[in-house]
């Protein structure tokens, strides 16, 4: 997990509830005014999830049903990468090497081994598992222990740094799986549960909700989508499972935003629908292929779009343009600014969204664009190009 450090997990919202619950009698309390108020204008009153012991009992039951079907399909991976000793002249060496050439003979330091430990998620019963590039990318030994204790050599079938997806294969039959969720579908304040191996602790499991979605632009990756949650995320989540209260796969955990470096309660799991997409292609090809527009694009601030009498229309400014990109085939004015508004009549708000929106089209589909112009509003036709790998932009 990137930045971050250990802090103890926070029970004390379960405790009141607790305390809340025994308060209550088995007998219905009087109803307060407001639930006399909705009753009498046909409202359904809102029941309070909690309200005996019993029903917190029921909850926790929840939890550890969920917390059995989830914890099998995770797993903890040890990665050992080498980095290559640095090469130097020796300067102890005489003037002139052995072959009479000016210069000491060249030295080479050790190899610098290092091991880290992270999580992963069975997606497939004949061993493909999900983690995070920053866990596996670069591994020279990957090993795979699941939740009995078993443990499996693992090949890095291919990892997409953009994402910071990777997926790897373990031969094993038979293994217990998560099931993909619709990550579109999930709300904020969904009930969720991160899986995984926090400091090298196999099989740990976390609760908070989903805090935020959509989360972009934070300089964590280069395709940003995340889920914010407030289950507790330390370092050995990454790679791990964020599930729903059915126990089936919202998103991967892979970081958590920190000034101080310890977890403050806001982590960020990519999402399902993501994660489904590349870990689809890097199984299959073992890289992953884009749309590009080949458009440099910045935020559209407030002050900016009152400027140029834009409202609050969001969308994002036109900065750049790469020759022989699709987006060449638009054009652009040579002075003045150009702002693209919709994308396949959806809004755009943010670099980041545009950028996962054309990046989730294959190569060669049609993209509508509509682009405020010196004042004047215009829909463009284009298809979308495959994205070189060291291109910049959307």
């Amino acid at each position: 997990m990137k930045n971050s450090k250990l802090l103890p997990l926070c029970v004390g919202a379960l405790g009141v509830a607790f305390g809340a619950g025994a308060c209550f009698q088995r007998t219905a309390p009087p109803q307060s005014g407001l639930e006399q108020t909705a009753l009498a204008q046909g409202q359904t009153a809102t029941r309070a999830p909690i309200r005996t012991a019993d029903d917190l009992a029921q909850l926790s039951a929840t939890y550890a049903q969920i917390a059995r079907k989830v914890t099998p399909a995770v797993v903890n991976i040890q990665a050992v990468k080498v980095q290559p000793g640095r090469t130097f002249q020796d300067p102890f060496g005489g003037m002139f090497g052995d072959d009479g050439s000016f210069g000491g003979r060249m030295l080479r330091e050790p190899d610098q081994r290092s091991q880290s430990i992270g999580s992963g998620v069975i997606i497939n019963a004949n061993g493909l598992i999900i983690t995070n590039n920053h866990v596996a990318g670069g591994a020279t030994q990957l090993t795979v222990t699941l939740s009995d204790r078993r443990r499996f050599p693992a090949k890095l079938l291919g990892t997409d740094p953009a994402s910071d997806v990777a997926v790897l294969k373990i031969e094993a039959p038979n293994l217990p799986v998560l099931k993909f969720v619709d990550s579109d579908k999930v709300n904020v304040g969904d009930i969720v549960l991160a899986v995984g191996s926090p400091f090298n602790l196999a099989s740990t499991v976390t609760q908070g909700i989903i805090s935020a979605k959509g989360r972009r632009d934070l300089g964590i990756s280069a395709y940003e989508d995340f889920l914010q949650t407030d289950a507790a995320i330390n370092p050995g989540n990454s790679g791990g499972a964020l599930v729903d209260i059915n126990g089936d796969l919202v998103g991967i955990n892979t970081a958590i935003l920190s000034e101080s470096g310890g977890n403050q309660g806001i982590g960020l799991a990519i999402p399902s629908n993501l994660v489904r997409s590349i870990a689809g292609q890097l199984a299959q090809t073992g890289r992953v292929t884009r749309g590009w527009l080949g458009v440099v694009v910045d935020p559209l601030t407030g002050d900016v779009a009152d400027q140029l009498g834009l409202g609050n229309q969001g969308g994002v400014i036109v900065t750049g343009l790469y020759q022989n990109a699709p987006a060449a085939q638009i054009p652009w004015s040579e002075r003045g600014t150009e702002v693209i508004l919709q994308a396949n009549g959806t809004p755009v708000d943010s670099p980041g969204e545009l950028r996962n929106m054309i990046a989730g089209l294959a190569p060669g589909a049609n993209l509508k664009l509509r682009v405020w112009s010196n004042g004047q509003t215009k829909d463009y036709a284009v298809k979308v190009g495959t994205r070189p790998a060291r291109a910049q932009g959307v």
